[in-house]
């Protein structure tokens, strides 16, 4: 959560106190949290010390990622996952019963940030993504566990080089960068097995993968049977001068559902309906079960 610049078109669809989402609505984990019937989970740096986080909260921080070095390299003021799962801690010292995380769900989106920001990883083909991005992401799941939590869901990465940011910014021949969508699936590849393995180590967990990149697939190969028609560029507009892949202002289209990027790297609010959608009930997306299988183990 976090809006990357507040004074523009971000939250345009979904306006809420104390809060910011990098989209013109609702986030994945909105839609989660709407789906179950649960209040929409606040940001956590947002709360008061006398609220509690008994229906959910979020820790996620815009611009950040799973490595702590990438803070070197982002423009945005932000807390990396460790920093995240300090709070997350913190948090659960206070509550009255701690046992109710082993119901709750935790939902793990990063990874993107890392890919683009961090040079060593955008632009080393040869650098092994399972040791240097992968293995990082299954020690802090593991931290996350002895936290508490019992149910995961982790998204892999969608393809960065279909971004209308990786487009405008590479020119690729071809529809996309292929490049950085080789990048992306080779950490997405670490992920089915890195889940399993945690899953069978670790007493009583559940982890599910959420495959974003397939969902983005679909949509590319049939935009218009998901309602969508601009699968390239933003929907807002983007200081293309300054190469910042967000939005610069308040300007921003006005058939928003038609878009599949909000802004150069984000999802619109109907596309992360489409994969929270997909996520519910199809074992193909969401595996190896599906997310309502997981929410009632």
């Amino acid at each position: 959560m976090g809006n990357p610049n507040p004074s523009s078109a971000y939250g345009v669809d979904f306006k809420v106190d104390n809060q910011s989402r990098a989209t013109n609505g609702k986030t994945m984990a909105d839609f989660i949290a709407q789906t179950f019937g649960l209040p929409l989970p606040p940001p956590f740096l947002s709360l008061k010390k006398s609220e509690s986080i008994q229906f959910g909260a979020n820790y996620a921080s815009s611009g950040c990622g799973i490595l702590p070095e990438i803070k070197q390299y982002t423009f945005a003021n932000c807390m990396v996952l460790d920093e995240q799962i300090k709070l997350f801690k913190s948090s659960v010292k206070n509550l009255r019963k701690t046992d109710g995380l082993s119901k709750s769900l935790i939902f793990i989106n990063m990874g993107q940030n890392d890919m683009d920001l961090n040079k060593k990883l955008g632009y080393n083909a040869s650098l092994d993504m399972g040791q240097y991005l992968a293995k990082p992401l299954s020690k802090r799941l593991q931290m996350l566990y002895h936290l508490g939590g019992r149910k995961f869901l982790v998204s892999n990465v969608l393809p960065l080089g279909c971004r209308p940011f990786s487009i405008s910014q590479e020119k690729p021949t071809t529809r996309c960068v292929e490049r950085l969508n080789k990048l992306a699936s080779q950490f997405n590849s670490y992920l089915p097995q890195m889940l399993k393995d945690l899953q069978s180590t670790l007493s009583g967990s559940k982890f599910v993968l959420l495959d974003v990149y397939k969902v983005f697939e679909d949509v590319f190969s049939k935009p218009a049977s998901y309602g969508i028609s601009d699968i390239s560029h933003s929907c807002c507009a983007i200081d293309s001068v300054k190469r910042i892949p967000i939005c610069k202002n308040g300007e921003v289209c006005s058939d928003r559902n038609q878009y599949a990027f909000f802004d150069a790297i984000h999802p619109t609010e109907v596309m992360n309906s489409i994969m929270i959608s997909r996520c519910l009930k199809d074992s193909s997306v969401c595996k190896p079960i599906n997310l309502m299988k997981l929410v009632k183990a």
